[in-house]
């Protein structure tokens, strides 16, 4: 009888702390015979994935599910028409309504007050600097004054919203950019609740107010600390500066180079074993996406992810600017080489200058 009470007790428990959200989208225009399939992501800081589909039929879809109460995440809505939504904030309470016209633009109203918050900042006119990176050599050429004046405009609505989930996302990556003054990240950092300064947007901001030394060819590596796919304790001195080459692969699941280069890689540390360890760095900030990926690719070599993805620790520490970056440490631990795809590739930057010449 107690028992019963107490199970009784629990589901009432349960069903008074589960909430559903709820998106629904009302598309014009669409055909049903067009079978234009819309896709939902949830992210998790830097890594995401589908986790629901749906197909427009009659002009509508829909997705729907539960979060623990009071736990806010980010999603996405993308359509296989090329169209979508930019940030969604989402809530165990959330109820959202997406509309448009075949070929416009997605309109977003909800009742979760963290998405007024993304609203202001896409109100925010860049359209003028968007011209500035149409190209890679623009981009190349404009992308740090472009990004200093992003920053500048969008720096109204961050003050505004200091512990906004949206700002803090918007916020960090134009910080770890360099675009944001030291001063102001300061002013951005005093002001974070407890909460926010522990996560990793708020240790990115910490990051980029103090950055670390970023190791240059001919010093020594810099350690970095996190965990295998095992989820043991693991550092890069494990491997460092122990008497054989390292080459250290950082890397994303998102990331289709990485990918491509795996196979290649796979030949040349069955080749090259003897002389040379590779060391996956995880820049997901998902550790259980990455692991899934380590094993699909079945892929050999010894792993470590700190869990920062792109928000700092090795991310910062090695200043990644492109995916995937590829870096040598010598025998003694020092780095003699740095590339990513488009700079050299693994027979010019590795093998014949340095595995061949030890064999």
């Amino acid at each position: 009888m107690h028992k019963r009470i107490i199970l009784a007790i629990a589901a009432l428990l349960t069903a008074a702390t589960a909430s559903a959200w709820k998106i629904e989208g009302r598309i014009t225009g669409v055909a049903d015979k067009d079978s234009v399939e819309v896709l939902l992501f949830r992210y998790w800081g830097n890594s995401g994935r589908s986790i629901q589909t749906d197909t427009i039929r009659g002009g509508l879809f829909s997705f729907s599910g539960e979060l623990p109460a009071g736990e806010m995440v980010m999603m996405r809505v993308s359509a296989r028409n090329g169209q979508g939504t930019g940030s969604l904030w989402m809530t165990d309470t959330t109820d959202m309504l997406i509309t448009a016209d075949a070929g416009g633009k997605w309109t977003v109203t909800s009742n979760e007050p963290e998405q007024e918050i993304e609203q202001a900042l896409t109100m925010v006119d860049l359209s003028d600097l968007d011209a500035l990176m149409q190209s890679s050599e623009d981009y190349r050429k404009n992308r740090d004054s472009v990004w200093r004046v992003s920053a500048q405009r969008l720096w109204p609505v961050y003050i505004r919203h200091i512990n906004s989930r949206a700002v803090l996302n918007d916020l960090t990556f134009y910080a770890r950019q360099g675009a944001i003054p030291r001063d102001r990240l300061q002013r951005i950092y005093n002001r974070l609740t407890p909460e926010n300064k522990a996560s990793l947007e708020g240790e990115s901001i910490a990051w980029a107010i103090d950055p670390p030394h970023v190791p240059q060819l001919g010093e020594p590596f810099g350690d970095i600390a996190g965990t295998d796919t095992t989820g043991r304790a693991c550092k890069l001195s494990d491997y460092a500066g122990k008497g054989k080459y390292v080459l250290l692969d950082f890397w994303s699941v998102g990331c289709g180079p990485c990918h491509a280069a795996f196979p290649q890689m796979k030949e040349i540390y069955t080749k090259y074993g003897d002389r040379l360890e590779i060391v996956g760095v995880s820049l997901d900030a998902n550790k259980d996406q990455w692991r899934d990926v380590v094993r699909w690719k079945e892929l050999p070599w010894a792993h470590i992810s700190d869990g920062k993805g792109n928000f700092g620790g090795a991310y910062m520490l090695y200043r990644i600017e492109a995916m995937p970056t590829y870096v040598l440490i010598d025998p003694q631990g020092k780095l003699v080489e740095r590339w990513y795809p488009g700079q050299g590739d693994f027979q010019d930057r590795m093998i014949e200058p340095y595995l061949d010449k030890q064999s």
